[in-house]
């Protein structure tokens, strides 16, 4: 379901959660409802700019380091190297057409960053 309660679902693309109890993933302090939050915005994000394929979530844990590495990877159209860092600036876009195809305010990913840094973490993106 979308911020404005419509469903998001789309039949050309699966997600997936290669996450399962038996990764036995350390437990972290945190804020549920920003982690919640963070991981809403990431997946709808990847969702929204994916036509056809798969969205894959996965998560990594390391004890030594106490890290835990959520990764949202998909088969969407991708981020433009000069435009990686511009899609964390709030109300930023990569296409700032008047004539975009896709909706948002620009502010789900740096709300998101924000709340990877305000625990201690960091969010980055890599695309193709």
């Amino acid at each position: 379901v979308d911020k404005a309660g419509r469903p998001f679902r789309k039949r050309e693309v699966e997600l997936i959660s290669t996450v399962t109890e038996e990764q036995n993933l350390p437990i972290i302090e945190a804020d549920a409802h920003r982690c919640m939050q963070m991981l809403y915005n990431i997946v709808t994000n990847a969702l929204k700019f994916t036509a056809q394929g798969q969205v894959v979530v996965s998560a990594f844990g390391n004890d030594e380091e106490e890290l835990l590495t959520i990764e949202v990877s998909d088969t969407g159209i991708g981020i433009a190297p000069e435009n990686q860092e511009l899609v964390f600036c709030p109300f930023s876009q990569e296409d700032q057409s008047e004539r975009r195809r896709y909706e948002g305010l620009g502010l789900g990913l740096s709300i998101s960053r924000e709340i990877a840094i305000k625990h201690g973490g960091s969010l980055t993106l890599e695309s193709e």
